[in-house]
Protein backbone atom coordinates (compact mmCIF):
# COMPACT_ATOMS: atom_id res chain seq x y z
CA UNK A 1 0.00 0.00 0.00
CA UNK A 2 1.56 3.48 -1.33
CA UNK A 3 2.90 5.74 1.67
CA UNK A 4 0.15 8.56 1.54
CA UNK A 5 1.37 10.44 4.67
CA UNK A 6 2.48 13.84 3.75
CA UNK A 7 5.19 14.05 6.63
CA UNK A 8 7.07 11.08 4.58
CA UNK A 9 7.28 13.10 2.01
CA UNK A 10 8.71 16.01 3.49
CA UNK A 11 11.37 14.21 5.09
CA UNK A 12 11.94 12.32 1.46
CA UNK A 13 12.90 16.13 0.50
CA UNK A 14 14.47 17.31 3.12
CA UNK A 15 17.20 14.25 2.83
CA UNK A 16 17.60 15.15 -0.80
CA UNK A 17 17.91 18.42 -0.27
CA UNK A 18 20.51 17.79 2.37
CA UNK A 19 22.75 15.83 -0.26
CA UNK A 20 22.66 18.16 -2.52
CA UNK A 21 24.14 20.97 -0.18
CA UNK A 22 26.74 18.20 1.08
CA UNK A 23 27.97 17.94 -3.06
CA UNK A 24 27.71 21.25 -3.85
CA UNK A 25 29.78 21.77 -0.87
CA UNK A 26 32.42 19.15 -1.74
CA UNK A 27 32.68 20.79 -5.45
CA UNK A 28 33.42 23.89 -3.66
CA UNK A 29 36.51 22.71 -1.17
CA UNK A 30 38.12 20.60 -4.46
CA UNK A 31 37.21 24.15 -6.86
CA UNK A 32 39.54 26.22 -3.82
CA UNK A 33 42.30 23.43 -3.31
CA UNK A 34 43.17 23.88 -7.15
CA UNK A 35 42.56 27.36 -7.59
CA UNK A 36 45.15 27.52 -4.56
CA UNK A 37 47.54 25.28 -5.60
CA UNK A 38 47.87 27.18 -9.15
CA UNK A 39 48.24 29.91 -7.38
CA UNK A 40 51.39 28.73 -5.36
CA UNK A 41 52.55 27.03 -8.77
CA UNK A 42 52.35 30.33 -10.04
CA UNK A 43 54.20 32.24 -7.08
CA UNK A 44 57.17 29.82 -7.06
CA UNK A 45 57.75 30.43 -10.27
CA UNK A 46 57.58 34.21 -10.40
CA UNK A 47 59.88 34.04 -7.53
CA UNK A 48 62.43 31.70 -9.28
CA UNK A 49 61.68 33.70 -12.43
CA UNK A 50 62.85 36.81 -10.22
CA UNK A 51 66.19 34.88 -8.84
CA UNK A 52 67.08 34.25 -12.16
CA UNK A 53 66.49 37.30 -13.39
CA UNK A 54 68.59 39.40 -10.56
CA UNK A 55 71.54 36.46 -11.12
CA UNK A 56 72.06 37.14 -14.62
CA UNK A 57 71.37 41.09 -14.52
CA UNK A 58 73.84 41.54 -11.76
CA UNK A 59 77.46 43.34 -12.03
CA UNK A 60 80.13 43.00 -10.28
CA UNK A 61 81.25 45.98 -8.17
CA UNK A 62 83.92 44.61 -6.40
CA UNK A 63 86.93 46.15 -8.81
CA UNK A 64 85.36 49.61 -8.08
CA UNK A 65 85.45 49.10 -4.46
CA UNK A 66 88.27 47.39 -3.93
CA UNK A 67 90.03 50.57 -6.08
CA UNK A 68 88.12 53.18 -3.75
CA UNK A 69 90.00 51.35 -0.94
CA UNK A 70 93.36 51.49 -2.56
CA UNK A 71 92.48 54.95 -3.22
CA UNK A 72 92.02 55.90 0.68
CA UNK A 73 94.97 54.18 1.71
CA UNK A 74 96.91 55.65 -1.21
CA UNK A 75 95.65 59.25 -0.33
CA UNK A 76 96.40 58.69 3.81
CA UNK A 77 100.04 57.30 3.04
CA UNK A 78 100.57 60.45 0.82
CA UNK A 79 99.35 62.47 3.74
CA UNK A 80 101.66 60.90 6.02
CA UNK A 81 104.53 61.03 4.28
CA UNK A 82 104.09 64.97 3.01
CA UNK A 83 103.61 65.99 6.40
CA UNK A 84 107.45 64.92 7.46
CA UNK A 85 109.07 66.05 3.98
CA UNK A 86 107.28 68.96 2.80
CA UNK A 87 106.35 71.16 5.88
CA UNK A 88 107.53 74.28 5.53
CA UNK A 89 104.22 76.03 4.00
CA UNK A 90 101.15 74.82 3.03
CA UNK A 91 101.52 75.40 -0.65
CA UNK A 92 104.56 73.31 -0.57
CA UNK A 93 102.74 70.94 1.44
CA UNK A 94 99.86 70.79 -1.19
CA UNK A 95 102.07 70.91 -3.86
CA UNK A 96 103.81 67.40 -3.08
CA UNK A 97 100.48 65.90 -1.85
CA UNK A 98 99.07 66.17 -5.29
CA UNK A 99 101.69 65.30 -6.87
CA UNK A 100 102.47 62.30 -5.28
CA UNK A 101 98.39 60.98 -5.51
CA UNK A 102 98.90 62.00 -9.50
CA UNK A 103 101.87 59.59 -9.58
CA UNK A 104 100.14 56.73 -8.07
CA UNK A 105 96.96 57.43 -10.19
CA UNK A 106 98.75 57.27 -12.90
CA UNK A 107 100.23 53.64 -12.11
CA UNK A 108 96.82 52.42 -10.95
CA UNK A 109 95.27 53.77 -14.39
CA UNK A 110 97.43 51.91 -16.28
CA UNK A 111 97.37 49.07 -14.08
CA UNK A 112 93.12 48.97 -14.52
CA UNK A 113 93.52 49.70 -17.96
CA UNK A 114 95.17 46.29 -18.53
CA UNK A 115 92.24 44.82 -17.72
CA UNK A 116 90.11 47.06 -20.02
CA UNK A 117 88.81 49.42 -17.12
CA UNK A 118 89.00 52.92 -16.55
CA UNK A 119 89.98 54.39 -13.22
CA UNK A 120 90.70 57.47 -11.77
CA UNK A 121 91.31 59.37 -8.29
CA UNK A 122 91.37 63.04 -8.42
CA UNK A 123 91.79 65.61 -5.42
CA UNK A 124 88.79 67.26 -4.44
CA UNK A 125 90.01 69.29 -1.25
CA UNK A 126 92.57 69.67 0.86
CA UNK A 127 91.90 70.68 4.90
CA UNK A 128 95.11 72.54 5.77
CA UNK A 129 96.42 71.65 9.83
CA UNK A 130 98.41 71.88 12.03
CA UNK A 131 101.29 68.99 13.76
CA UNK A 132 102.16 69.26 16.69
CA UNK A 133 105.42 67.33 17.88
CA UNK A 134 108.19 66.92 20.66
CA UNK A 135 110.76 64.60 19.40
CA UNK A 136 113.09 65.21 22.03
CA UNK A 137 112.73 61.59 23.97
CA UNK A 138 115.01 63.15 26.88
CA UNK A 139 112.67 65.91 27.35
CA UNK A 140 109.69 66.08 29.64
CA UNK A 141 106.03 67.32 28.83
CA UNK A 142 105.96 70.71 30.18
CA UNK A 143 105.56 73.70 27.65
CA UNK A 144 108.36 75.58 25.53
CA UNK A 145 108.32 77.97 28.80
CA UNK A 146 108.32 74.85 31.15
CA UNK A 147 104.80 75.30 32.42
CA UNK A 148 103.90 72.03 33.96
CA UNK A 149 100.19 72.68 33.60
CA UNK A 150 99.68 74.33 29.61
CA UNK A 151 97.55 75.32 27.43
CA UNK A 152 98.77 72.73 23.77
CA UNK A 153 96.07 73.75 21.25
CA UNK A 154 92.87 75.46 21.37
CA UNK A 155 90.79 77.28 18.71
CA UNK A 156 86.97 78.21 18.34
CA UNK A 157 86.83 76.48 15.02
CA UNK A 158 89.24 73.83 16.24
CA UNK A 159 86.65 70.51 16.07
CA UNK A 160 89.28 67.68 14.78
CA UNK A 161 92.13 65.40 16.52
CA UNK A 162 94.18 62.83 14.90
CA UNK A 163 97.39 60.91 15.15
CA UNK A 164 97.62 61.54 18.44
CA UNK A 165 100.53 59.43 20.04
CA UNK A 166 102.29 59.48 23.13
CA UNK A 167 105.87 57.55 23.85
CA UNK A 168 106.65 57.67 27.34
CA UNK A 169 109.28 56.59 29.55
CA UNK A 170 107.96 54.25 31.99
CA UNK A 171 110.85 55.25 34.77
CA UNK A 172 110.03 59.03 34.74
CA UNK A 173 106.08 58.60 35.60
CA UNK A 174 104.84 59.36 38.89
CA UNK A 175 103.81 57.02 41.52
CA UNK A 176 99.93 56.65 41.38
CA UNK A 177 97.39 58.89 40.14
CA UNK A 178 97.01 62.40 42.41
CA UNK A 179 99.93 64.15 40.69
CA UNK A 180 99.82 61.98 37.78
CA UNK A 181 100.47 63.08 33.84
CA UNK A 182 97.44 63.98 32.08
CA UNK A 183 95.85 64.93 28.85
CA UNK A 184 92.72 66.53 29.16
CA UNK A 185 90.73 67.23 25.74
CA UNK A 186 87.55 69.56 25.97
CA UNK A 187 84.68 70.15 23.85
CA UNK A 188 80.86 71.04 24.07
CA UNK A 189 81.52 71.25 27.96
CA UNK A 190 82.81 68.03 28.22
CA UNK A 191 86.26 67.10 29.59
CA UNK A 192 87.92 63.75 28.72
CA UNK A 193 91.45 62.57 30.54
CA UNK A 194 94.41 60.20 29.28
CA UNK A 195 96.31 59.26 32.22
CA UNK A 196 99.63 57.80 32.76
CA UNK A 197 101.40 56.87 36.18
CA UNK A 198 103.52 53.59 37.61
CA UNK A 199 100.92 51.71 39.40
CA UNK A 200 103.16 51.02 42.31
CA UNK A 201 105.08 47.69 40.55
CA UNK A 202 107.04 47.15 37.37
CA UNK A 203 103.48 48.38 35.57
CA UNK A 204 102.09 51.77 33.79
CA UNK A 205 98.63 52.50 34.94
CA UNK A 206 96.57 53.70 31.69
CA UNK A 207 93.46 55.60 32.43
CA UNK A 208 90.81 56.74 30.67
CA UNK A 209 88.24 59.43 32.23
CA UNK A 210 84.89 60.63 30.58
CA UNK A 211 83.80 63.91 32.30
CA UNK A 212 85.17 62.79 35.60
CA UNK A 213 84.09 59.43 35.63
CA UNK A 214 86.43 56.66 35.15
CA UNK A 215 85.69 54.72 31.77
CA UNK A 216 88.67 52.25 31.62
CA UNK A 217 92.02 51.80 33.31
CA UNK A 218 94.33 48.98 32.64
CA UNK A 219 98.03 48.09 33.34
CA UNK A 220 100.87 47.90 30.71
CA UNK A 221 104.50 46.32 31.02
CA UNK A 222 106.49 48.80 29.46
CA UNK A 223 109.18 46.35 28.46
CA UNK A 224 112.94 45.71 27.93
CA UNK A 225 113.71 49.48 26.41
CA UNK A 226 111.18 50.66 28.83
CA UNK A 227 109.24 52.99 26.39
CA UNK A 228 104.89 52.50 26.73
CA UNK A 229 103.61 53.76 23.30
CA UNK A 230 100.18 55.19 23.66
CA UNK A 231 98.22 55.53 20.65
CA UNK A 232 94.94 57.18 21.26
CA UNK A 233 93.91 57.55 17.73
CA UNK A 234 94.24 53.67 17.03
CA UNK A 235 92.88 52.69 20.44
CA UNK A 236 95.62 50.64 21.32
CA UNK A 237 98.79 50.35 24.22
CA UNK A 238 101.87 48.73 22.78
CA UNK A 239 99.79 47.25 19.78
CA UNK A 240 97.06 46.08 22.43
CA UNK A 241 93.72 47.13 21.57
CA UNK A 242 92.56 49.71 24.71
CA UNK A 243 89.33 51.38 22.54
CA UNK A 244 88.54 53.45 25.16
CA UNK A 245 91.32 55.75 23.94
CA UNK A 246 89.72 56.86 21.03
CA UNK A 247 86.47 58.91 23.31
CA UNK A 248 89.31 61.52 24.00
CA UNK A 249 89.25 62.95 20.12
CA UNK A 250 85.50 62.71 20.14
CA UNK A 251 84.93 66.20 19.72
CA UNK A 252 83.76 68.82 18.21
CA UNK A 253 83.83 73.10 17.53
CA UNK A 254 85.69 74.89 20.44
CA UNK A 255 88.07 71.90 21.47
CA UNK A 256 90.53 72.44 24.14
CA UNK A 257 93.90 69.92 24.39
CA UNK A 258 95.78 70.72 27.89
CA UNK A 259 98.50 68.83 29.47
CA UNK A 260 98.68 68.51 33.46
CA UNK A 261 101.79 67.74 35.79
CA UNK A 262 103.94 67.68 32.34
CA UNK A 263 106.91 67.36 33.91
CA UNK A 264 105.61 63.96 35.59
CA UNK A 265 106.41 62.58 32.03
CA UNK A 266 109.17 62.09 29.67
CA UNK A 267 109.51 61.18 26.05
CA UNK A 268 108.00 62.16 22.71
CA UNK A 269 104.17 63.24 21.09
CA UNK A 270 102.55 64.26 18.38
CA UNK A 271 98.87 65.25 17.31
CA UNK A 272 97.65 66.53 13.83
CA UNK A 273 94.58 69.21 14.28
CA UNK A 274 91.95 70.19 11.56
CA UNK A 275 93.59 74.03 11.76
CA UNK A 276 95.55 76.18 10.12
CA UNK A 277 98.62 78.01 12.85
CA UNK A 278 96.87 81.21 12.39
CA UNK A 279 93.43 80.49 13.63
CA UNK A 280 94.85 78.66 16.63
CA UNK A 281 96.31 79.30 19.92
CA UNK A 282 99.38 77.64 20.67
CA UNK A 283 101.17 79.50 23.71
CA UNK A 284 103.17 77.15 25.23
CA UNK A 285 104.80 75.94 21.17
CA UNK A 286 107.71 77.87 18.97
CA UNK A 287 108.21 77.20 15.25
CA UNK A 288 110.78 75.24 14.91
CA UNK A 289 112.76 72.37 15.99
CA UNK A 290 115.13 73.09 18.81
CA UNK A 291 114.17 70.72 20.99
CA UNK A 292 111.45 72.23 22.54
CA UNK A 293 107.62 71.75 21.83
CA UNK A 294 106.39 72.61 18.19
CA UNK A 295 104.06 73.42 15.75
CA UNK A 296 104.69 72.90 11.58
CA UNK A 297 101.95 73.49 8.84
CA UNK A 298 100.30 70.01 7.95
CA UNK A 299 97.61 68.36 6.06
CA UNK A 300 94.97 67.29 8.04
CA UNK A 301 92.99 65.07 5.69
CA UNK A 302 91.38 65.18 2.17
CA UNK A 303 88.27 64.82 0.07
CA UNK A 304 89.11 62.38 -3.50
CA UNK A 305 86.44 62.16 -6.51
CA UNK A 306 87.04 57.99 -7.60
CA UNK A 307 85.51 57.01 -10.84
CA UNK A 308 85.38 53.77 -11.78
CA UNK A 309 83.79 52.61 -15.26
CA UNK A 310 83.37 49.15 -17.37
CA UNK A 311 81.43 48.36 -20.43
CA UNK A 312 78.67 47.55 -17.62
CA UNK A 313 79.40 49.37 -14.56
CA UNK A 314 79.34 53.28 -14.31
CA UNK A 315 81.21 54.28 -10.62
CA UNK A 316 81.24 57.22 -9.00
CA UNK A 317 82.32 58.21 -5.37
CA UNK A 318 83.71 61.27 -2.93
CA UNK A 319 85.85 59.40 -0.40
CA UNK A 320 87.57 60.77 3.04
CA UNK A 321 90.81 60.44 2.97
CA UNK A 322 92.10 60.86 7.01
CA UNK A 323 95.28 58.98 8.46
CA UNK A 324 94.88 58.02 11.83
Amino acid sequence: MADVNPRSDARRARRGSSRDRGQLLLVGALALAVLFVALALLLNTAIYTGNLATRDAGVDAAPAIEYAADSRAAGAEAVRSVNYRNNTTYPELNAAFRGTVGRWDGLATHHRAVAGDLAAAEVAAVTNGTRIEQDDAARNFTSAGESENWTVASGSDLSGVRAMRFAVNASELASGPSDAFHVNVTSGGVTRSLYVYENGGDDTEVRVVDDGTELASRSFDPGADGTLVVDVSNGSVEGTAYPELRTLLDVGAGTEIEYRYGNAAEGTYTMVLDEPESDLSLPGLVDDDSGQPYWTPAIHGATFEVTYRTSELDYEARIEVKPE
